[in-house]
């Protein structure tokens, strides 16, 4: 072997190849070079942290056999706006794997970043009981908490809230200022647009009740949601409104990110979601620091299934 380390380069042939590895590495994800144009070149241009994406790379020769990306991010701690980055598309190539290469990569990319001094951490959200936990640990991460997957099963017998009562957005521009919680990301009307309104490939279904919203992913015989945000009351009728849409549309069940620190934790309990789900898989939050002293702690804090959208 001939193994080098580096950044992916930003021309079409690059994207192409990281196309091909992603798709090889998350098999159910069959994301196209639209969809990697759009998160890499467009959304990028709206989001509030003005950081790029960087894909470090692991290759034997010309073959790329391992990836590790950081997406800039702003989030939410103690009161100020801190520069985090979020970790994703982790992992080595199939034939190269059990060689020590994902802790190398991970190492490497770490003291880069440390380098660059851009961020206080960088976040990321495996899958509970997936080796790649382990891994982490090993280069320096440290576990914050784990957020749980809740579900709701539809029923007829529950009360249903009529549609009649929210919007369907079509433009998140004209909104009043969103309250940003402690411990989440913050994001621009305009990112919210670009991200939620704008995909190349998939369609969301993106509702307001009030100065609050909710954006849910049919797929397959469920639906996720993947974002959530406003006062507690008008959360309540969002989320019964989608309990509506899971019994009219048969769906097997509706999955949410729920952690014990959520601030939306009473109000998604309330609204008869339960923990576990059938097709949706908790997650660990992992931190690892790069300009902060101290380990991330989060008192409250604010994630749904967008942070990690896996398809």
């Amino acid at each position: 072997m001939s193994l080098c380390y580096g950044l992916l380069p930003d021309t079409h042939l690059a994207l192409e190849e990281l196309k091909e590895f992603h798709n090889l590495l998350f098999k159910n994800t069959d994301a196209t070079f639209e969809w990697f144009r759009w998160y890499l070149g467009r959304i990028a241009l709206e989001h509030p942290n003005q950081y790029k994406t960087r894909i470090y790379t692991l290759r034997d020769g010309p073959r790329l056999v391992g990836t590790w990306c950081v997406e800039p991010k702003d989030f939410r701690l103690n009161g100020r706006t801190i520069k985090v980055g979020r970790c994703f598309s982790v992992g080595i190539h199939p034939d190269y794997r059990r060689r020590n290469l994902f802790v190398e990569l991970s190492n490497h990319a770490i003291v880069s970043e440390r380098d660059m001094k851009q961020y206080e951490y960088v976040l990321g959200f495996p899958q509970v009981g997936r080796p790649v936990i382990d891994a982490h640990l090993k280069s320096d991460w440290e576990t914050v908490q784990t957020i749980d997957a809740y579900s709701y099963t539809p029923k007829k017998e529950d009360s249903p809230v009529s549609l009649k009562y929210t919007y369907t957005i079509d433009s998140f521009d004209t909104w009043e200022p969103i309250r940003e919680l402690p411990g989440s990301f913050v994001e621009t009307d305009r990112y919210r647009n670009v991200r939620w309104l704008d995909h190349p490939d998939c369609h969301y279904v993106c509702l307001s009740h009030g100065r609050s919203y909710i954006v849910m992913k049919p797929y397959g015989s469920a639906c996720h949601v993947l974002a959530l945000a406003g006062e507690s009351s008008e959360v309540r009728m969002l989320l019964r409104a989608s309990k509506t849409l899971a019994y009219r549309h048969r769906w097997d069940e509706v999955t949410i990110w729920n952690a014990a620190s959520e601030h939306h934790h009473e109000d998604i309990v309330a609204c008869g979601f339960s923990p576990g789900a059938t097709k949706a898989t908790s997650v660990v939050l992992l931190a690892v620091k790069i300009n902060a002293l101290d380990p991330l702690v989060l008192d409250k804090c604010h994630f749904q299934m967008g942070s990690e959208e896996i398809y």
